[in-house]
């Protein structure tokens, strides 16, 4: 055990700087996640901070409650960074209640933000575990095998180590499915973080075996039993994430057309009628490509609201079938009789075979935003919780678009 850290004169407690280190790199993971799958990475970080401080004080002041003698002769210690002097259960209560609320009341979208944080949570679980092995707390049962330390003058089991060592595993294999935090590597938001939460389950289930001094109800360690229960329900979440069939599932497209739009477009929706109920759409918008700023041309946009049961690839081959059917040339950018883009499917947010779900060009572009408010002026984008108007507000594109009336023979102003 090293409950101390020397770095010259300077001594600092092992534990204490090690749960710092790991929130820090925690949060910077986080970020960098945040930034690729498009959520809000402040808000997260707001909240996260938010239930770190308000759970520290609380767990802090859950012990000093529970154990008022131990400031008798030392009240200063109330401010030392020794974790022992915890309450966690407590704190954990207070801080996951007041990040809730918090990102409750900024809009902050549930799964995708726990998504983000999935990197936070395996980062904050290895450094539970690695401060406690400093200070030698959840110490493990005797054992003759070789790779037991040294602790309370018996050889003991590593449990703490054996709960990093399945992090680190697990690890890996996030690094491998995200590509090093670029996607969630899964379709389904809250899948990425129902798999973390099964996981944390599963580690505590197994680790808690080897720890010497349980804490029991009845016959059973609860933080045992709080595993198993974890693992449950993560891999029920799971379920219903990736292997449950949906069947009314909403979508946002968008509707572009530079060639014979007043034929195409509609023929696009009769289309799309086939297979999905139409929802809602919205009038039609004039503007210059935003491509190619200098081409005297014209695009013609709308978007759409659907209710289909297909997923997101089997929708995306469909869209690309009509495109087809049109006349689409496929990479053709410059001669387009219809153009239709998924911008939203419910309310997921992923990235798979370089696509990005919402797509990008709701934040970026006035064509696809303006009708998107049109159809749905309460729309919250699901990666950030941002209001449609707010969206607006913030746009950097200053193309002109002006909405046309759909007349017997195309369009007019």
């Amino acid at each position: 055990m090293f409950p101390m850290i020397n770095i010259g004169p300077v001594s600092i407690q092992a534990a204490g700087f090690i749960l710092i280190a790991s929130l820090f790199i925690g949060l910077w993971t986080t970020s960098y996640f945040s930034k690729n799958l498009g959520t809000n990475g402040d808000l997260i970080e707001n909240s996260i901070l938010l239930g770190l401080i308000a759970g520290l004080i609380s767990a802090r002041v859950g012990f000093v409650l529970q154990n008022p003698s131990a400031l008798a002769g030392n009240p200063m210690a109330m401010f030392s960074l020794t974790p022992s002097m915890l309450n966690p259960s407590f704190g954990i209560f207070v801080s996951l209640l007041a990040a809730l609320i918090f990102a409750q009341k900024k809009h902050l979208p549930l799964w995708p933000s726990l998504d983000t944080l999935t990197p936070f949570f395996l980062f904050l679980l290895a450094g539970i575990h690695l401060s406690n092995y400093t200070t030698g707390n959840g110490y493990g049962l005797p054992t003759e095998l070789p790779w037991g330390i040294q602790l309370w003058n018996e050889t003991r089991h590593p449990v703490n180590l054996y709960a990093l060592f399945l992090a680190a595993i697990y690890l890996l294999a996030m690094l491998y499915h995200t590509k090093a935090f670029k996607t969630t590597g899964f379709l389904r938001s809250g899948t990425l973080f129902s798999l973390t939460l099964s996981t944390a389950g599963l580690i505590a289930l197994i680790t808690r075996a080897f720890v010497s001094e349980k804490s029991l109800i009845g016959k059973f360690d609860i933080w045992q039993l709080f595993g198993f229960a974890l693992l449950i329900l993560g891999i029920a979440l799971i379920y219903k994430k990736s292997y449950q069939v949906r069947k009314h599932i909403p979508v946002f497209i968008s509707l572009g057309s530079n060639q014979d739009p007043d034929k195409n477009m509609p023929e696009a929706v009769r289309k799309l009628e086939d297979f999905s109920k139409i929802r809602g759409i919205s009038h039609t918008y004039k503007s210059k490509d935003v491509q190619k700023q200098s081409d005297p041309s014209f695009f013609y946009n709308k978007v759409i609201e659907i209710d289909t049961g297909l997923s997101y690839n089997d929708l995306r081959s469909r869209l690309k079938n009509i495109e087809v059917d049109l006349g689409r040339e496929p990479g053709n950018k410059v001669d387009v009789p219809i153009d239709l883009d998924i911008l939203t499917h419910d309310i997921d947010v992923f990235i798979t075979n370089g696509n990005q779900i919402p797509d990008p060009n709701l934040i970026k572009y006035k064509y696809v935003a303006i009708p998107l408010k049109e159809l749905a002026p309460d729309f919250r984008h699901p990666a950030s919780g941002i209001l449609i108007e707010d969206i607006i507000d913030q746009l950097k594109d200053d193309h002109k678009i002006q909405m046309l009336k759909e007349v017997e023979n195309g369009f007019e102003a």
